[in-house]
């Protein structure tokens, strides 16, 4: 796999957010939880190389595309990076319902955190149902998202050819 994989395919996730897609209001934080949601993934999957500067700077990005406070989804991008790589163990181990019940646990605090964060920053209380519903909605799609960059790494979704073919002698 190509060390520039990840941060592409994170990147093409990073500036679908800026696409117009028509959805309501309640859903302006999913799209940019799904770059966040494919930093924890690809930290927490053996083999890939994304580094928490590209992950970082493409959080700057999608703060840029987004419209959010710069900084926002940086940290956000960081902090999943961090627990990403916590996680590998699991991924490495194949544990993917144990990875999906960690980008849970991570989605609440994340989510919670962004939610104070946002607060700070306009100096008032901001609206949470936004916020929690994209929270509910990246738990829902994690499995989708998990098995596209499980496709991207290994360019299919079963095990290794090597493991199921075995060449004649």
């Amino acid at each position: 796999m190509s060390a520039l994989l990840p941060a592409l395919s994170v990147l093409f996730a990073v500036l679908a957010t800026a696409v117009p897609w028509g959805l309501p209001a309640d859903a302006t934080f999913v799209l940019p939880l799904v770059v966040v949601m494919m930093v924890f993934c690809w930290r927490a999957l053996p083999g890939a190389t994304l580094s928490p500067t590209v992950a970082m700077l493409l959080g700057l990005l999608t703060d840029v595309m987004s419209g959010g406070p710069l900084g926002f989804w940086a940290l956000l991008s960081l902090i999943a990076s961090g627990a990403g790589t916590r996680a590998r163990p699991l991924g490495e181990g194949g544990e993917m319902s144990l990875l999906w019940l960690v980008w849970i646990v991570l989605a609440v605090g994340l989510t919670a955190f962004g939610w104070l964060l946002a607060s700070l920053y306009f100096l008032r209380w901001v609206d949470w149902w936004p916020i929690a519903f994209s929270a509910v909605v990246s738990m829902a799609l994690f499995p989708i998202v998990l098995h596209g960059v499980i496709w991207i790494g290994r360019g299919r979704l079963g095990p290794s050819r090597s493991a199921t073919y075995r060449g004649r002698a």
